[in-house]
């Protein structure tokens, strides 16, 4: 038929679309990926003898590769725009070598984003990620309830025990729910969702359980609604039900109702309305980007005990010593303090455009790998407003979703050369 795509060039299409049902097709890049996500889900004695050999393999292979990551990058510059502002901040930064020192870091990692994305397909990816957490969270789990047990599993803090399983917890039941995964697979999956929940409601962090709420909705939505296509009769009736259904509900119970469904969330997770102090610190920082609002201090150029009576009243206000490692608790504040507004700004924008690729792909490719990219973007983008750990190098929760983006924006890509019009 005129206008019509040949059969290698759909079938060409399908396997950019969804990848293989297994690792097969691209086993060293895949062993590679596996290792990084476990090596930098965790922090574990002598980690370095695997975590400097990978960034050592993911330099080189990029270098290998750097004709397919040259064209990504033409249509992604905007990812390496907050990298670049950090690789020039040391001429102003109050600490220069800490300043240039992340700032490698920062670039290194959106490299290896870069390079994951163009050697491995998404469900790929989605592999990779289940197979390394699905054994920390079974490590976790024996930890907690082994001989000695620790309640914090094998994690410093119970907050990050809480972020980790949330992880777990959205690439398992994204792996559960895909049809195109064998099924051991699948099963495997599901056994890795039930244990990465539970552990995720044992950390008691108000945050990791909302995330684990609303991402479990996502992936199931994406499932039901989105896979195989939202532009179908049935799905957009069902969709609209769904939609007018809560709209009316909300619209009938709302007005009449006496109670702060906010208050009720912070009473449940046992906080306050300041969230246990965030807001203080918030206008701690609010002060410090008033001093230095565009460049700001450089990284490291804050949290400085012995330099600063502001750091010195801050760690006395909130019971903290010396030694300890202290933040804002939010990534925007975080950022715009160390960075400047100029740097908020850039950050904001890599991560709109993200965003917006990540959501692109979920809805056109209409697959499980996409729509658990979705999932797993939405709950980066939630937590960074009361986490500062937003944009840091080598943090596998950030990291996907600027693979997911990436690879969103390779499929596009791939399907544009196989399309008539581009031959």
């Amino acid at each position: 038929m005129k206008g019509s795509l040949p059969m290698s060039a759909t079938i060409a299409t399908a396997k950019i679309r969804n990848g293989p049902a297994s690792a097969a097709a691209v086993p060293r890049d895949f062993v590679a990926f596996t290792l990084w996500v476990f090596v930098t889900f965790v922090q574990f004695r002598f980690d370095e003898l695997l975590l400097y050999p990978l960034t050592l393999y993911f330099t080189w292979s990029a270098w290998k590769n750097q004709r397919q990551i040259i064209n990504l990058l033409r249509k992604a510059w905007i990812l390496l725009s907050f990298p670049l502002w950090c690789l020039i901040s040391p001429l102003w930064a109050a600490e220069p070598v800490t300043a240039f020192k992340l700032a490698l870091y920062v670039t290194l990692t959106m490299l290896i984003c870069f390079q994951a994305a163009t050697r491995l397909s998404p469900r790929q990816i989605m592999h990779a990620v289940l197979l390394a957490t699905s054994f920390i969270v079974v490590i976790n789990f024996l930890n907690i309830y082994g001989p000695g047990g620790n309640p914090n599993g094998i994690f410093a803090q119970k907050n990050t025990m809480g972020k980790n399983m949330v992880v777990a917890w959205v690439v398992a039941s994204a792996v559960a729910l895909d049809p195109g995964s064998l099924r051991r697979y699948r099963w495997a999956a599901a056994g890795a969702a039930a244990l990465a929940a539970y552990t995720t409601l044992l950390s008691s962090s108000a945050t990791a359980v909302l995330l684990l709420t609303g991402t479990g909705l996502a992936n199931l939505f994406g499932a039901v609604i989105l896979r195989g296509g939202v532009m179908r009769a049935g799905r957009m009736a069902a969709l609209c039900l769904m939609l007018g259904t809560s709209l009316g509900t909300l619209s009938l119970v709302v007005p009449y109702s006496r109670i702060d469904p906010v208050e009720k969330v912070l009473d449940a997770f046992g906080k306050d309305r300041s969230l246990t102090g965030r807001t203080g610190l918030w206008s701690y920082a609010e002060q410090q980007i008033a001093k230095e609002p565009l460049l700001g201090v450089g990284a490291g150029g804050f949290w400085r005990y012995h330099s600063s009576p502001l750091v010195k009243r801050i760690y006395e206000e909130y019971y903290k010593g010396p030694r300890d490692v202290f933040n804002f608790h939010s990534s925007f504040y975080e950022i715009a303090v160390h960075q400047g507004l100029i740097g908020l700004g850039l950050v904001i924008l890599s991560a709109l455009w993200a965003l917006a690729r990540v959501f692109r792909g979920a809805l056109g490719a209409a697959a499980m790998p996409q729509i658990y990219f979705l999932s797993q973007s939405l709950a980066v983008l939630v937590r960074t407003a009361t986490e500062a750990d937003f944009f840091l190098p080598f943090i596998i929760f950030h990291m996907l979703f600027w693979i997911g983006a990436l690879s969103a924006l390779k499929i596009s890509m791939d399907e544009w050369k196989n399309t008539p019009l581009a031959r």
